[in-house]
């Protein structure tokens, strides 16, 4: 198809809609322990887990001072995604909790409200690790790594139920894997390891890049722990990278392959209250490049799209700003 004919047609359907998959995360998921399931204790749960959740997307700061936090507190309910209660046993002191899993989308919003240029918060960390054997190593497991990473800012996520991402995929920056693991998992940051018992192989994926580093000479915990600080160190040098720069410039996407692509990638620049314009200028077969004008950082915003598992870094593209690849 000709580049006008392409760019006539993303145009022509300019007002399709598409909504974004978000997956449950730890970061948005909190537990609530609950007397009973009468509708104002419910109520009363939603409210307490919503200020635990707005506080680790602010990366621990207290929300109750945020613009946007008494106006979400007048109805939490109002952005949960979905909830269900579970026996405790007396745990915790009470016979019940309630496991909240909120909208990040909304959370976004209440902490954009006044604030869009606000620093974004940082995305958690797939980590898939196994071990000599093959096994693949849980949160107990890889304990060493998670307290390190949660000193240094980050929290990790491990693979949950039968549906385990390819590590091999992973490692190698395959765009498809990436986004298939970050719509689950709703993070685009993945640690992918080899743990033995002297000696370590770590792949770090982030922002559209690889990076592999060995470890040796030490017992497990501290491999463990000397991985995370590695780990941390690489993202923090990323992070700091994408929280200054220009709110206006041009960002090429790739991958648009049609009306629906096109519709998506729209919606989720839209649905974000820090963008305050995008406009398509040109178009090819392979890609299309927009002018898109923000009141943060367009590196910080393309990197927070990374989450939904669809916009991910790409290499990049003559005359663009920025670059990224559409993955459906």
């Amino acid at each position: 198809m000709r580049p006008v004919r392409l760019l006539a047609a993303l145009m022509f359907f300019l007002v399709a809609s598409l909504g974004t998959a978000w997956a449950q995360t730890s970061i948005y998921t909190v537990t609530v322990p609950v007397a009973d399931t009468s509708a104002a204790v419910r109520d009363q749960a939603f409210a307490t887990g919503l200020t635990q959740v707005l506080a680790r997307a602010s990366n621990g700061a207290d929300p109750r001072g945020k613009p946007g936090y008494a106006d979400a507190m007048k109805q939490p309910g109002g952005l949960v995604q979905q909830y269900q209660y579970a026996r405790t046993g007396g745990a915790n002191g009470a016979p019940l909790s309630l496991e909240i899993v909120f909208d990040p989308g909304a959370v976004r919003r209440v902490l954009a409200v006044g604030d869009a240029s606000a620093a974004a918060p940082k995305a958690p960390v797939l980590v898939v690790a196994r071990d000599a054997s093959g096994k693949l190593l849980g949160q107990e497991d890889l304990a060493p790594l998670a307290q390190t990473a949660d000193t240094r800012g980050y929290q990790i996520v491990v693979p949950k139920g039968d549906t385990v991402p390819d590590p091999a995929a992973l490692a190698a920056g395959d765009p498809a894997a990436v986004a298939s693991a970050a719509r689950q998992y709703n993070t685009a940051v993945v640690l992918v390891g080899k743990i033995g018992d002297d000696q370590t192989d770590w792949t770090l994926v982030s922002a559209g890049r690889t990076s592999s580093w060995k470890d040796s000479g030490e017992a497990r915990a501290a491999l463990l722990t000397n991985g995370a600080n590695a780990m941390a160190d690489k993202l923090d040098r990323q992070f700091a990278s994408t929280q200054g720069g220009s709110t206006s410039g041009t960002v090429w996407v790739a991958g648009l392959r049609s009306a629906a692509d096109y519709a998506g990638l729209l919606s989720t620049f839209q649905n974000d209250p820090s963008v305050k314009s995008i406009a398509p200028v040109a178009a090819t077969p392979d890609g299309v490049l927009f002018d898109v004008s923000a009141a943060a950082p367009l590196a910080r915003l393309v990197a927070g799209y990374a989450a939904g598992g669809h916009i991910l870094a790409a290499n990049g593209h003559d005359g663009a700003d920025l670059a990224v690849r559409w993955v459906p």
